[in-house]
């Protein structure tokens, strides 16, 4: 006899999704799927786009001034 261990990531989605609905129930399916939908993930920055005093406290150059913006007389 051989006991064998399934993970959720070894069973199909549908099993997956049987399981999960048996155990906890339709609400508790949805209220977790949705909450899990709205729940804003962390976006990460650039290290081009940091301002010049993070820059230099993790050892990164300053960023150069703009160049100044040209201007003719038809503008």
């Amino acid at each position: 006899m051989q006991n064998e261990t399934l993970f959720a990531g070894d069973l199909p989605p549908d099993i997956t999704l049987t399981r999960l609905l048996d155990r906890h129930g339709t609400r508790a399916v949805l209220r977790a799927l949705f909450t899990a939908l709205r729940r804003r993930r962390p976006t990460r920055r650039a290290a081009g786009d940091l301002p010049d005093h993070l820059r230099r406290d993790i050892g990164l150059p300053e960023r150069d001034p703009a160049p100044p913006a040209l201007r003719g007389p038809w503008m």
